[in-house]
């Protein structure tokens, strides 16, 4: 009998706190579709088609750590060049209906290489590269959303020279794809 009477008192008194927990995201993973600018890492190349992959966690109310890994490649000419890049940093995120908008600064690797044609030897390099942007998420259904992201993209091997009028460097790195947030 005692049981059936605190059964539904202590139901009642643990529902105020589910949508709480559930409100309070801790961290997110996200994986999607990139585009890197023309000229960005080789003179003359074309903008670079890829992939990007993000793990950030959130320690503080606002403030988290990111980390996130992209690859980029593309045709040019008779060769290919392929650029990965792995960054860190800090990231600020504002949370309302369900929305997020969130800011980082990124610094980390990349590691740059091309295969000019098929018989010569492949090139490389490494580089420190850096991003600051953000983005923004849009709810879907339960903890997934719809992430699009914009970001000044950079390294330390960016040529700045070699280049016909209005063909410089474009720094920009474009996304979307989908992120989960448990």
């Amino acid at each position: 009998m005692k049981l059936r009477f605190f059964t539904p008192l202590f139901a009642l008194l643990l529902f105020p706190l589910a949508p709480a927990a559930r409100a309070k995201t801790t961290a997110d993973v996200y994986f999607g579709y990139s585009r890197a600018g023309a000229n960005l890492y080789n003179v003359y190349t074309p903008g670079m088609n890829g992939w990007q992959a993000a793990l950030h966690v959130k320690p503080f109310p606002f403030v988290g750590f990111e980390g996130d890994v992209s690859r980029y490649s593309a045709n040019a000419g008779a060769g290919s060049q392929n650029v990965t890049l792995v960054m860190f940093g800090p990231r600020v995120t504002a949370h309302a209906a369900g929305f997020s908008v969130f800011a980082h600064g990124l610094f980390g690797l990349a590691h740059e290489w091309n295969d000019l044609v098929s018989g010569f030897p492949a090139s490389s390099y490494n580089a420190s590269s850096y991003a600051f942007g953000g983005g923004g998420d849009l709810p879907l259904f339960l903890g997934l959303k719809l992430r699009i992201t914009a970001d000044y993209l950079g390294s330390s091997k960016t040529p700045t020279s070699g280049f016909s009028p209005g063909s410089g460097p474009n720094h920009y790195r474009a996304g979307v794809g989908l992120a989960y947030h448990f």
